[in-house]
């Protein structure tokens, strides 16, 4: 009887080892060697004191003397307190046994923020708030601020990306919500983007232009994507053929196009159908630009001047000499010129003597609209499917503070149409081609973001502005 006593208590106490480890299976590999060799001797100590207390059970006060004595001088050297039986075991029950506590993520699976045991002038405080809820819906979240010296957007984008085994993910996205404030996604599969599936849309479905925005697809976020032409001089459209470009530029001129409140000229270098559709609503509209570009120099000079003019006498006011504070109306129209494929009037490359002075008067005009049109009520909107420095001027496209680029192929190409590209930004390199109508769109303020184009047809756009011809004409003499 006694020896199966004796087995029994010896059983226990290994029991009682395997035990204290069990719970940590999954976890310890992302913990350091000292807080997993400091665990280690925890767990022998407890054992060893569970052995005194089944083979000695007597002697009580005497154990709760060492443990008195332990914990006076663990005071003084914290690791005595490794010592105490399941000392080290209770401080990890609150966070790293639990594998999906906010303590456990942060500190060992991400080690966004690591707190040392030992002791230091804040005496282990953690520096940070965190909540996280674990996977639902193949997504896990993490909340997390901590407002302290080298905690930045940088440091969080690296460690959530070198912890994407660790939590067993695939992908992740940040979002920055205010200063030293994170929420941090984690993927257990990459997300379907909203992005990749195309959308057709009637010309019904289009809103009548309000004198200010036009929405024109959906961004990654899946929200409506809005131009706003307020205090907008130009605009920038740029990429590879086949990309998407000429559709969207249908989406974003059909309702000026439509509308009393917009008078929009039209100029295609392509020489081909591609705008036929808008040609009964434009108010100027030149296919021959390659062929005469004598004749477009002339027209867009004239667009130029008209500008300057408006700018000087304002006639949507007396006193203000902002048209945007009037808005736009049927007697003082928003006068928007898009130039498709620009680069017919711009590039010199090939050209006479005599050609090169006119692409260089065409370069003036334009500048001179995008220049004096923010306040004027003047816009110029450039497309080209070859996004260079030479079809689109450097000194024009600053200028243009909305930028459009559709799928591209080189980064000289991206920047030919964005500029300086901002680092971790989307990049419309980066487009797949099936994608056709996806652009990246850079905003005043610089900031850039993913978007897609709906698509309208073109025979749909037509029957639109064939039905709107004459409403638009009686609006414009009645106001």
């Amino acid at each position: 009887m006694e020896i199966l006593t004796l087995i029994l208590k010896v059983c226990a106490i290994l029991g009682l080892f395997a035990l204290m480890f069990l719970p940590l299976h999954d976890v310890t590999a992302w913990d350091d060697d000292s807080w997993y060799a400091r665990f280690t001797v925890s767990a022998l100590a407890t054992v060893v004191w569970v052995g005194f207390i089944l083979f000695l059970p007597g002697y009580w006060v005497v154990y709760a003397v060492m443990v008195a004595v332990l914990l006076l001088f663990g005071l003084f050297h914290p690791a005595l307190r490794n010592l105490l039986p399941f000392w080290r075991w209770a401080l990890a029950l609150r966070h790293r046994i639990k594998g999906d506590s906010p303590e456990f993520v942060v500190e060992r699976v991400l080690a966004l923020r690591p707190i040392e045991d030992a002791t230091t002038d804040f005496k282990g405080v953690r520096d940070y708030t965190a909540s996280y809820s674990s996977y639902e819906d193949g997504e896990a979240m993490l909340d997390f601020t901590c407002q302290i010296s080298g905690v930045t957007d940088d440091f969080v984008d690296k460690q959530a990306r070198l912890g994407l085994g660790a939590m067993g993910a695939e992908t992740y996205k940040i979002d920055h919500l205010g200063p030293g404030h994170w929420m941090l996604h984690f993927y257990e599969t990459t997300p379907k983007n909203p992005l990749d599936e195309s959308k057709t849309i009637k010309a019904s479905d289009l809103a009548d232009w309000n004198g200010r925005t036009v929405t024109y697809g959906m961004t990654e976020a899946g929200d409506f994507a809005k131009l706003s032409y307020a205090q907008t001089s130009g605009i920038v459209v740029g990429g590879v053929p086949g990309a998407g470009k000429s559709a969207g530029a249908t989406l974003l001129t059909l309702p000026l196009l439509a509308s009393p409140k917009a008078s929009v000229a039209i100029f295609d270098g392509k020489g081909g159908m591609d705008w036929a559709w808008a040609q009964r609503a434009a108010s100027l509209y030149n296919n021959d630009c390659d062929l005469d570009l004598e004749t477009a120099t002339d027209q867009l000079e004239q667009l130029a001047q008209r500008c300057v003019e408006d700018l000087k006498s304002h006639p949507w006011s007396e006193s203000d000499p902002d048209f945007w504070h009037s808005g736009a109306s049927a007697l003082h129209p928003f006068h928007l010129v898009v130039i498709d494929e620009c680069q017919t009037l711009f590039d010199t490359t090939g050209r006479s003597k005599e050609d090169k002075a006119l692409v260089e008067r065409c370069k003036r005009a334009v500048a001179t609209i995008v220049r004096k049109g923010r306040s004027a009520g003047w816009c110029v909107m450039l497309l080209t499917q070859k996004p260079t420095a030479d079809s689109i001027p450097t000194n024009i496209r600053d200028n243009c503070v909305v930028r459009f680029a559709l799928r591209v192929t080189t980064r000289e190409a991206s920047e030919a149409v964005l500029g300086a590209i901002p680092d971790g930004g989307p990049t419309p390199t980066e487009i797949p081609s099936t994608r056709r109508g996806g652009a990246v769109v850079q905003g005043e303020d610089g900031h850039t973001q993913s978007v897609r184009f709906f698509y309208l047809p073109v025979t749909d756009a037509a029957k639109a502005l064939d039905s709107s011809t004459l409403k638009t004409v009686q609006d414009g003499l009645t106001v």
